[in-house]
């Protein structure tokens, strides 16, 4: 599947919320409880993060196919820490996420000079994660119903 990496414009954040709302629904949200799902739609839904996006403060970038379609979303936020990737389920295991990871740490690192990445990796991203390198930084953690471990990455 060809495809190419870049960064969302601001026309596109609706479409990358609902990808990844879609995406949560399948893969993490069977295993939170209501207050998690619920934070999860806050945190996509929230006006705060948009505008954050729009002032260059929230990387988000994205994977479309040859026709156009949007097959995957990945976001920065406070310059190193990995937020909301996800890739449509037709999409997955063609190494659409690593490609997104690693568009990602490249700009961590070339545009912020920066050592080191970090995510809070829901159960289901746990072994992807740890293949690209990730390491857990503490135990698997609940925040607001939501249910994470905290990873890192040094480069």
């Amino acid at each position: 599947m060809e495809y190419k990496i870049y960064p969302a414009k601001t026309e596109e954040w609706e479409d990358a919320m609902a990808l990844s709302w879609r995406v949560f629904n399948i893969y993490e949200a069977p295993e939170y409880s209501q207050e998690g799902i619920d934070s999860f739609l806050n945190f996509i839904s929230d006006q705060n993060l948009y505008k954050m996006f729009c002032r260059g403060f929230y990387k988000l970038y994205l994977a479309k196919d040859s026709d156009g379609k949007l097959l995957g979303v990945i976001g920065v936020r406070n310059k190193n820490h990995i937020s909301l990737l996800f890739v449509e389920s037709k999409a997955h295991k063609q190494g659409i996420g690593s490609a997104l990871m690693d568009y990602a740490l490249k700009e961590i690192r070339g545009h912020y000079h920066l050592e080191y990445a970090t995510v809070n990796s829901s159960t289901y991203a746990e072994g992807f994660y740890h293949k690209l390198g990730f390491v857990d930084m503490g135990p698997k953690q609940e925040s607001q119903g939501l249910i994470y471990t905290p990873m890192q990455i040094i480069f």
